[in-house]
């Protein structure tokens, strides 16, 4: 496990601690004349040299400084090897120079590790040198570029929205205020706030304000920049699409002149095809914060998806949404067809095909295990199948986001776990699939995610608590089930722990609220 960039340090989650994920393809990232930034994937092994000089290699560099047959990068059985091939100036690995000059002629590659064709002194770079960076964990972005002016004033890079000048990084694992690259009178320097992931300057994590140089590589989780002197080139995240983001600050109501916070400070993104639990103690706020979610009752914050504010489009919006709440709103002596086909004709778009509607009901139908009820009164079907009937109602217009308030009260536990896998179904469709549980536990595999909110002693309103994987909340609780993370929150008087306000603090310290 490589370490230099904060992994495996603590095993919370990957949207709190900066984890490595499951190994891609190898790629370099090759920073040569032009200072513009270009992909190699590096496949079974590639060959590096001065481009021009007539010798054939895979990856010809365009610089002086770069010898013809300069190294090679060789896939072994247990990862990546670089060889410097006897070059003239040799290659630094993190700063250790391999080569005929060098120690050592080859060094085995780590995700992260910086390769770079300089000089001697990597505090006087030369003007034709090279930086290449080894990704076994990359992400698919774009590169930009800040220019750095004389009157250019320090740069916040952060999660959220930062001050001007600043950057933003859409990743959870980015502290709300991560690092800034100062501007001072001796030139820039990048200084880590506090981070919980970290700054790395050259693969050496920083824990003090540290000058910068040309062609220094400074990494913040997942996002590189190249320090040039004159201006940064950085890999920005790209903007996942069907994204939902959800940013509430507060959500209130006010009760004879008297405001009541119900919500406040829950900051998370949710991507396409995850299913998500909604988890919490008895007044924590599950329903407000499904409603705030949905547009039903404006919180104030935003919520995005897919770059589209619901709260300002939500004339528009409200279609792309599914909500089935706990209560049944089936008409008894309507059949399961024509329950689903006058959901069609109110939910789909008005200039809808009758044919194209008819595919969609077979298709919903055939997809909540319904056909064969096709015909059948609404009063005839089972507990079970008039729960799939509310879902099909709602799905039936294929909305991106679908929230469900306990979809399984009153089944038994082979028919909810039944009804759940068909919401999986839904998710790997690439829809966000919410959901509120009172039996979490049955079904705790189905979910990618879980949202645990809790109710503050302190404020009396709900904050979130934890959000992640299911094994990683576990974890986070020291709870061995997720009934068993409801009762750590819960107050005493409702059998619980009465621990709401140390998870609440624990996690707002994880994701970097106090910095």
């Amino acid at each position: 496990m490589d370490r230099r960039w904060g992994r495996g340090y603590n095993a919370m989650s990957a949207t709190m601690l900066y984890t490595a994920g499951e190994a891609k393809p190898a790629r370099l990232f090759v920073c040569d004349a032009g200072r513009t930034m270009r992909t190699v994937d590096i496949g079974q092994g590639i060959t590096l040299g001065r481009a021009g000089t007539g010798i054939d290699v895979d990856l010809p560099l365009n610089s002086g400084i770069v010898s013809k047959r300069h190294g090679r990068i060789t896939k072994l059985d247990t990862g990546y090897c670089y060889s410097d091939t006897d070059s003239l100036n040799g290659t630094h690995i993190n700063g250790i120079l391999y080569g005929k000059d060098g120690e050592n002629s080859s060094c085995i590659l780590n995700d992260g590790d910086i390769l770079r064709i300089d000089r001697k002194n990597l505090d006087r770079p030369h003007h034709e040198a090279v930086v290449m960076i080894f990704s076994t964990s990359w992400q698919d972005a774009e590169w930009q570029s800040v220019e750095l002016r004389e009157d250019t004033g320090n740069i916040n890079i952060g999660r959220t929205t930062v001050a001007q000048e600043g950057i933003k990084i859409a990743d959870p694992a980015v502290s709300k205020k991560h690092a800034t690259f100062i501007h001072g009178v001796r030139g820039w320097s990048i200084v880590d706030h506090g981070s919980t992931n970290g700054v790395f300057v050259n693969g050496e994590r920083i824990a003090q304000p540290r000058p910068l140089h040309a062609m220094d590589v400074v990494r913040i989780v997942n996002t590189l920049f190249i320090f040039f002197g004159d201006r940064l080139l950085y890999n920005a995240p790209a903007v996942q699409k069907n994204q939902l983001a959800i940013h509430i600050e507060e959500r209130s109501v006010r009760n004879l002149f008297k405001k009541r916070i119900l919500l406040e400070n829950i900051d998370l993104s949710i991507d396409p095809g995850d299913m998500v639990l909604v988890l919490g103690g008895s007044g924590a706020g599950k329903t407000t914060f499904f409603n705030a979610v949905m547009g039903y009752e404006k919180a104030r914050g935003k919520i995005v998806h897919d770059g589209r504010d619901i709260y300002k489009e939500y004339a528009q919006m409200k279609y792309e949404i599914g909500f089935v709440p706990q209560q049944d709103l089936l008409r008894d002596d309507d059949t399961v067809y024509h329950t689903l086909d006058n959901a069609a004709q109110m939910k789909m778009p008005a200039d809808t095909a009758n044919d194209a509607r008819q595919a969609r009901i077979d298709q919903v139908l055939e997809m909540l295990g319904l056909q064969r009820e096709r015909d059948s009164l609404v009063k005839k079907l089972s507990g079970g199948q008039k729960k799939r009937l509310n879902i099909a109602v709602e799905f039936i217009a294929d909305p991106s986001l679908f929230f469900l308030d306990e979809p399984d009260s009153g089944l038994d536990g082979i028919m909810a776990a039944g009804l759940m896998e068909n919401l999986r179904v839904i998710a790997d469709e690439g829809k966000i699939v919410m959901v509120i549980t009172h039996a979490p536990d049955r079904v705790a595999h189905l979910f990618d995610k879980v949202i645990v909110l809790a109710k503050s002693t302190k404020t009396n309103s709900g904050h979130l608590a934890f959000y992640g994987s299911i094994d990683a909340a576990k974890e986070f609780f020291d709870a061995d089930s997720l009934e068993g993370i409801v009762k750590r929150i819960n107050r005493p008087d409702e059998n619980g722990d009465g621990l709401s306000d140390f998870y609440i603090e624990k996690y707002e310290k994880y994701i970097g609220e106090s910095i």
